[in-house]
Protein backbone atom coordinates (compact mmCIF):
# COMPACT_ATOMS: atom_id res chain seq x y z
CA UNK A 1 0.00 0.00 0.00
CA UNK A 2 0.88 3.94 -0.49
CA UNK A 3 1.19 5.64 2.60
CA UNK A 4 2.56 9.06 1.34
CA UNK A 5 2.26 11.60 -0.85
CA UNK A 6 3.83 12.00 -4.70
CA UNK A 7 3.67 14.93 -7.12
CA UNK A 8 1.83 15.32 -10.99
CA UNK A 9 2.28 17.59 -13.15
CA UNK A 10 -0.76 18.31 -15.41
CA UNK A 11 -0.20 20.40 -18.44
CA UNK A 12 -3.46 23.55 -18.92
CA UNK A 13 -4.87 22.92 -22.56
CA UNK A 14 -4.58 27.19 -22.52
CA UNK A 15 -2.85 29.50 -20.58
CA UNK A 16 -4.37 30.47 -16.99
CA UNK A 17 -5.71 34.15 -17.12
CA UNK A 18 -5.40 36.73 -14.54
CA UNK A 19 -7.60 35.73 -11.56
CA UNK A 20 -8.23 32.17 -12.38
CA UNK A 21 -7.17 29.42 -9.89
CA UNK A 22 -7.04 25.76 -10.69
CA UNK A 23 -7.88 23.56 -8.99
CA UNK A 24 -6.05 20.01 -8.54
CA UNK A 25 -9.19 17.03 -8.58
CA UNK A 26 -9.72 13.42 -9.10
CA UNK A 27 -12.31 11.15 -10.26
CA UNK A 28 -14.00 9.82 -7.19
CA UNK A 29 -16.57 6.79 -7.91
CA UNK A 30 -19.38 5.90 -5.68
CA UNK A 31 -21.18 2.99 -7.13
CA UNK A 32 -22.21 3.75 -10.31
CA UNK A 33 -21.89 7.30 -9.95
CA UNK A 34 -19.05 9.52 -10.22
CA UNK A 35 -17.86 13.28 -9.48
CA UNK A 36 -14.17 15.64 -9.15
CA UNK A 37 -13.79 15.99 -6.02
CA UNK A 38 -10.37 17.45 -4.47
CA UNK A 39 -10.33 15.48 -1.35
CA UNK A 40 -6.44 14.28 -0.83
CA UNK A 41 -5.41 16.76 -3.56
CA UNK A 42 -3.68 20.44 -3.64
CA UNK A 43 -2.05 21.95 -5.97
CA UNK A 44 1.48 22.91 -5.04
CA UNK A 45 3.32 24.73 -7.77
CA UNK A 46 3.16 25.32 -11.38
CA UNK A 47 3.06 28.43 -13.63
CA UNK A 48 0.27 29.40 -15.69
CA UNK A 49 0.87 26.18 -18.64
CA UNK A 50 1.44 23.41 -15.25
CA UNK A 51 -0.16 22.90 -12.21
CA UNK A 52 2.00 20.32 -9.60
CA UNK A 53 -0.51 18.39 -7.65
CA UNK A 54 0.61 16.77 -4.31
CA UNK A 55 -1.94 13.78 -3.96
CA UNK A 56 -2.18 10.91 -1.24
CA UNK A 57 -3.96 8.77 -3.78
CA UNK A 58 -3.62 6.94 -7.13
CA UNK A 59 -6.55 7.94 -9.30
CA UNK A 60 -7.79 9.67 -12.01
CA UNK A 61 -6.73 13.30 -12.01
CA UNK A 62 -7.72 17.01 -13.93
CA UNK A 63 -7.47 20.64 -13.61
CA UNK A 64 -10.61 22.28 -13.30
CA UNK A 65 -10.76 25.89 -14.36
CA UNK A 66 -14.08 27.14 -14.27
CA UNK A 67 -13.57 30.28 -12.34
CA UNK A 68 -17.21 31.62 -12.18
CA UNK A 69 -20.33 29.08 -11.79
CA UNK A 70 -21.77 27.87 -14.73
CA UNK A 71 -25.43 29.34 -15.47
CA UNK A 72 -27.58 27.89 -17.77
CA UNK A 73 -29.14 30.27 -20.45
CA UNK A 74 -33.03 30.87 -20.89
CA UNK A 75 -32.65 31.25 -24.42
CA UNK A 76 -31.34 28.07 -24.74
CA UNK A 77 -33.88 26.01 -22.35
CA UNK A 78 -36.56 27.72 -24.10
CA UNK A 79 -35.17 26.23 -27.69
CA UNK A 80 -34.88 22.82 -25.89
CA UNK A 81 -38.44 22.92 -25.00
CA UNK A 82 -39.66 23.71 -27.98
CA UNK A 83 -37.00 22.07 -30.60
CA UNK A 84 -38.17 18.67 -28.51
CA UNK A 85 -42.27 19.46 -28.56
CA UNK A 86 -42.35 20.20 -32.26
CA UNK A 87 -39.79 16.92 -32.47
CA UNK A 88 -42.43 14.56 -30.65
CA UNK A 89 -45.58 16.03 -32.47
CA UNK A 90 -43.64 15.83 -35.92
CA UNK A 91 -42.96 11.82 -35.00
CA UNK A 92 -46.46 11.60 -33.95
CA UNK A 93 -47.80 12.23 -37.25
CA UNK A 94 -44.97 10.52 -39.13
CA UNK A 95 -45.64 7.40 -37.13
CA UNK A 96 -49.67 7.62 -37.52
CA UNK A 97 -48.88 8.39 -41.20
CA UNK A 98 -47.21 5.15 -41.62
CA UNK A 99 -49.56 3.55 -40.14
CA UNK A 100 -52.61 4.72 -41.72
CA UNK A 101 -51.09 4.30 -45.33
CA UNK A 102 -51.15 0.90 -45.73
CA UNK A 103 -51.06 0.87 -49.92
CA UNK A 104 -47.58 2.20 -49.22
CA UNK A 105 -46.57 -0.77 -46.99
CA UNK A 106 -43.27 -2.17 -48.00
CA UNK A 107 -39.72 -3.09 -46.07
CA UNK A 108 -38.62 0.66 -46.32
CA UNK A 109 -41.87 2.06 -44.73
CA UNK A 110 -41.44 -0.51 -42.17
CA UNK A 111 -38.14 0.51 -41.13
CA UNK A 112 -38.61 4.37 -41.15
CA UNK A 113 -41.74 3.17 -38.77
CA UNK A 114 -40.04 1.62 -36.55
CA UNK A 115 -37.25 4.62 -36.17
CA UNK A 116 -39.81 6.76 -35.64
CA UNK A 117 -41.11 4.72 -33.08
CA UNK A 118 -37.54 4.53 -31.00
CA UNK A 119 -37.12 7.91 -31.93
CA UNK A 120 -40.62 8.86 -30.04
CA UNK A 121 -39.54 6.63 -27.17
Amino acid sequence: TFNGTFNITLHHRMALQAGEKPLCVYWQVEGTEGYWTSSGCTRVGGDTLHSICACTHFSTFAILMAVHPITESFALTVVTYVGMSVSLVCLFLAIVTFLLCRSLWSVSITLHLQLSICLFA
